[in-house]
């Protein structure tokens, strides 16, 4: 039988003999070894006290003494045989594993180790010294590409200082010979270009002058660039130009790119010093080589300047000629049966790339809609000619979707000029053509009449343009527009959000919809969308001043105050936002600093009267009645025919004690209108108290017939409107009676109309002898009520306090002005003719028109 084994053993045994790892324990093989030249060679110094682990003159046992290793082979250690170790051709190389080298090291014994440190050369540390300049030179760069240009400027000036020490070290140790003169030139350059960001331009010449005198630095040629760009900076287009023919003459004809370039700043300078012709030819240069739609149009700009027609046309077709070299959106519609290529159509519909396309493509379309604009009226001698030569050319050109756009921009130039009829006739023959650019059309017409204030058509053309595309979000503002005209809040905010849905960026849809909230009274949610507005027009200061306006109806007034001073420091001199902060402050009690800034928008906008009318007040208000006049003089200068004013300037005068000069501007206003019982009324007060009994009587007498002609204007407006209700309800009974009858009794009627007639008659006798009646007790109760009010004509007059306050005729302005403007009439009106006089005539049978049309107004 066999014994029991280890089923597992035996596999760790490795006689193979090129393994090894374990000769440092053969002893034979170490004796043999240190008969050749490799067991002779000197220990590594390396590390002290750690026997090395090679093949040395003694042999190194870093195992249990008088244990064999592991991998003894047969015929080669003594584990086996009792032979020697065959020699062979290959020495060894002295290097061990450094796994059985570290196992060799007892754990428990105390090991130093040390590191001789490396002995650095002067050149070693100058070259480390250069590592560090030219990492700050680097850190200024990206700083400058961030736009920080303070710390740009601190890191190039480090890295300039140290870039000179570096220099210093190299002439004391007599390393002169080895100077980087690649980074002097860099670090120079980079703080040039440092000064010249920062604005310091006399710094920046003195170092690109020391660059270009140095003939060390071959790159003279860009460097006269940058000399010239300082000079284009500073206006000097003279000196930029001589730099840039410089430069043009110094770089190689190799770098055709640069030359340009440098062909394109010789442009613009030309431009800026109004020498198109020059410019025209350095842009002809640069189209010739390189043909591009910018260079094409500033091109066309320079012939739009010199008013040259035919190469206007000219330039205009080669920009045509352009390619467009972008895919077109067919490219990323999607494959009815290949499923992996929509699965890339997917990804790259709205990636990186696909943007960039948009975003060039909007470009080169605002281009050409741009040079259709500009060109079309100076080509020919009507611009709707030059419209259509331009179109024409667009349609046969790679551009031809831009021709729609470009008929709808002909009739909004006919809309600026102001001639409505063709600018609607260019947008009707849009309607028969395909539904987008039928739905386009739609919307400016309904824009069109919408300015018009022509609500009918404005709805109309709005319901078409939303057949056409109900997703147009331009179509959705337009119709909320119009209810919101119609004062229907609700549903054109319906609108509003409808258009938001869809285009979450219309900043029409969503500033309307802030002002709809408003007026419903949601001011929270018109503080979110003017909110929102505001996160995508951060300098729109409308948006401010809304915001203000919002939460100054929610009494938040320094919410209010602080958008309005925002608004403000955008504009300060705008004379509507300082009254709007003044009221503001009113509207809190602070007085004395409302009146600081009505005084300044005052300052700014002397003819605002509202701004007169509250410093007037406040000064009244501040008993500097005579401080007063100065601003209603100024208000009555501007507004002559408003009594209103001259009245205030009066009374101020009568409250400052200047009894003589409020008595002139009282007559002063009599006589310019005659019929202003207020006027009347403050001259009989004056003149009563400062005993010109004689004036006060005419004064007396011409306020009473003022007021008279006044009761007699108002009873006959009175009467007017009851005949017209009157002859307006005999109408509608008259043509329901004529409903209720059957055809019948039509024709029975129709035979004995003479009857019909006779009664039609006396009944509109019976209603117009009423009229008189009514008239005649409305006069009694007038003329009751008249001699209440005067107390009777031979009572004397009453003196009055002048010191009374008459504040109270600022509110009647607007009904005094209509008496004064009416007063002079009515005395020659006859009285209206009542149906007594025209009882005679013939009976009325049927109303064709209506008959209170035909009473005098």
């Amino acid at each position: 039988m066999i014994d029991d084994e280890d089923l597992y053993g035996g596999y760790n045994d490795d006689d193979s003999p090129f393994n090894t790892d374990n000769l440092n324990y053969d002893q034979q093989f170490q004796q043999a070894v240190a008969k050749t030249s490799a067991g002779r060679r000197p220990p590594p110094t390396g590390m002290k006290g750690i026997p090395t682990a090679g093949f040395n003159k003694q042999p190194v046992m870093l195992g249990k003494t008088g244990v064999p290793g592991t991998a003894m082979r047969r015929g080669i250690g003594t584990a086996s045989s009792g032979g020697g170790r065959p020699m062979t051709a290959v020495t060894g190389a002295g290097f061990n594993s450094s796994k059985n080298f570290m196992a060799g090291i007892d754990p428990s014994s105390s090991i130093t180790i040390t590191l001789e440190p490396k002995i650095e050369t002067e050149e070693e540390k100058i070259k480390n010294l250069e590592k560090s300049v030219s990492q700050l030179a680097e850190e200024s760069c990206f700083a400058a590409e961030d736009n920080d240009k303070q710390a740009a400027m601190e890191k190039a000036k480090e890295a300039y200082r140290k870039e000179r020490l570096i220099i210093k070290q190299r002439e004391e140790k007599n390393l002169t010979d080895q100077t980087n003169t690649e980074l002097t030139g860099f670090i120079l350059l980079n703080v040039a270009c440092q000064y010249g960001n920062a604005g310091n331009y006399t710094e920046a010449l003195n170092i690109y002058n020391i660059l270009t005198k140095n003939k060390i630095f071959q790159l003279s040629g860009r460097l006269k660039t940058n000399i010239g760009n300082i000079y284009y900076q500073q206006k000097q287009y003279l000196k930029a130009i001589k730099m840039y023919r410089m430069a043009l003459d110094q770089i190689p004809i190799t770098n055709q790119e640069l030359k340009l370039q440098i062909h394109r700043n010789i442009a613009l300078s030309f431009i800026k010093m109004g020498q198109f012709a020059d410019a025209a030819t350095n842009y002809e240069i640069i189209f010739k080589d390189r043909p591009d739609l910018k260079i094409g149009f500033n091109l066309l700009l320079c012939y739009y300047a010199l008013g040259d027609r035919n190469r206007m046309k000219q330039c205009f077709l080669e920009l045509l000629k352009i390619p467009l070299k972008i895919p077109d959106d067919d490219d990323y519609q999607s494959h009815p049966t290949d499923q992996q290529a929509n699965l890339v159509l997917e990804v790259t519909r709205d990636d990186k790339l696909r943007r960039y396309e948009r975003k060039k493509k909007r470009e080169i379309e605002h281009c050409i809609v741009t040079a259709v604009k500009l060109i079309a009226p100076a080509i020919d001698t009507d611009f709707s000619t030059g419209y259509e030569f331009c179109i024409e050319q667009v349609k046969i050109s790679e551009y031809k979707d831009l021709a729609h756009d470009l008929e709808i921009q002909k009739a909004i130039v006919y809309l600026k000029a102001k001639n409505f009829t063709m600018a609607i006739e260019t947008l009707k023959d849009f309607e028969k053509r395909d539904i987008k650019v039928a739905s386009s059309a739609a919307t400016n017409l309904s824009f069109l009449y919408y300015l018009e204030k022509d609500l009918q058509n404005a709805h109309k053309y709005a319901d078409l343009s939303l057949k056409a595309d109900k997703y147009n979000p331009a179509a959705l503002t337009n119709k909320g527009n119009c209810y919101y005209a119609e004062s229907e809040f609700e549903r054109a905010k319906h609108y509003y959000e409808d258009a938001l849905k869809i285009d979450a960026s219309c900043v029409e849809a969503l500033y309307n919809l802030g002002l709809t909230y408003g007026k419903i009274g949601l001011y929270e949610q018109a503080l979110d969308q003017f909110f929102k507005l505001h996160a995508m027009q951060r300098n729109n200061t409308q948006i401010y001043v809304k915001i203000a306006e919002i939460n100054g109806k929610k009494s938040d007034y320094d919410q209010a105050e602080n958008w309005y001073m925002q608004a403000l420091r955008a504009h300060p001199k705008d004379s509507e936002l300082l009254k709007c902060i003044g009221n503001i402050f009113d509207e809190q009690g602070d007085r004395s600093q409302a009146f600081q800034y009505y005084h300044d928008a005052f300052r700014f906008d002397p003819s605002n009267l509202q701004t007169i009318e509250w410093l007037g007040t406040y000064y009244i208000d501040s008993q500097y009645p005579e401080k007063a006049v100065e601003y209603f003089e100024k208000a009555a200068l501007g507004r002559p025919n408003q009594v209103k004013w001259h009245l205030m300037v009066a009374s101020c005068y009568r409250k400052s004690g200047n009894y003589a000069a409020a008595l002139e501007k009282y007559k002063m206003i009599h006589t310019r209108f005659p019929e202003n019982t207020e006027c009347l009324k403050f001259l009989v007060r004056i003149c009563s108290d400062l005993g010109y009994t004689q004036e006060a009587h005419d004064f007396a007498s011409k306020l009473k017939k003022a007021e008279k002609m006044i009761e007699v204007k108002q009873a006959r407006i009175s009467s007017s409107d009851k005949r017209k209700m009157l002859i307006k309800g005999r109408k509608s009974t008259f043509e329901g009676n004529n409903l209720r009858i059957s055809s019948s009794e039509k024709r029975k009627d129709f035979l004995k109309g003479r009857k019909i007639s006779n009664d039609s008659q006396n009944k509109h006798k019976s209603i117009d002898q009423d009229v008189p009646l009514l008239q005649h007790q409305e006069s009694k109760e007038n003329t009751t009520r008249i001699s209440s009010s005067r107390g009777g004509s031979g009572r004397s007059l009453k003196k009055i306090d002048l010191n009374t306050d008459d504040t109270n005729i600022l509110e009647n302005r607007d009904e005094e002005i209509q008496n004064v403007q009416h007063q002079n009439y009515l005395g020659h009106v006859p009285r209206p003719q009542t149906s007594k006089v025209r009882k005679n005539q013939n009976p009325i049978t049927t109303f064709d028109m209506d008959a209170a049309d035909l009473l005098p107004d």
